[in-house]
């Protein structure tokens, strides 16, 4: 768990699998207006959501007892990735989306990840610059059905180098 300020982070439970499909439909619902496609996000069903809260890697930001952001959170080899991030429009400006950034790469850091990794929408100029700022840089662009895939990636070697030093 994590809790900064008001804001608490877990696992999603499986009851919950309704509410975090409701995220995802509201966080990407300005993103479909600007793709040629409806995203895979949006197409994901209540039993894939289902299967990846029971393996434990969907996880859930909390304001007092509502849930009000989500994030997928994964391992493969030493590369962390991070995937379907949303917030309620109601509470976005909070830090929530940040928060839960930190929590995965934390998460993901102590597993043993050497780098974590996002991908997000060309188009979608928010999401390039919301991981811009916290230090994700573009490694390579990709089509994909049509719609151009930015992969950004962070290094966690250097943040656990720079932790040190700080001590």
């Amino acid at each position: 768990m994590y809790d900064y300020a008001e804001v608490m982070i877990r696992r999603a439970e499986l009851g919950e699998v309704d509410l975090v499909k409701a995220i995802v439909v509201e966080a990407y619902k300005p993103v479909k207006k600007q793709l040629s496609r409806t995203p895979a996000a949006l197409r994901e069903g209540l039993s894939k959501i289902a299967r990846h809260i029971q393996m434990g890697d969907q996880y859930v930001a909390l304001v007092g007892d509502q849930i009000v952001g989500t994030m997928r959170v994964r391992l493969s080899g030493q590369t962390g990735v991070i995937s379907r991030l949303g917030v309620l429009e109601r509470f976005r400006g909070r830090r929530i989306g940040t928060l839960l950034m930190q929590y995965a790469e934390n998460l993901l850091t102590s597993r043993g990840a050497q780098i974590t990794e996002v991908e997000v929408y060309g188009a979608i100029e928010e999401q390039l610059s919301f991981y811009e700022n916290l230090g994700y840089k573009e490694t390579g662009r990709m089509k994909r059905l049509k719609e151009v895939i930015v992969t950004m990636q962070k290094s966690m070697v250097e943040e656990l180098i720079e932790e040190e030093e700080d001590l």
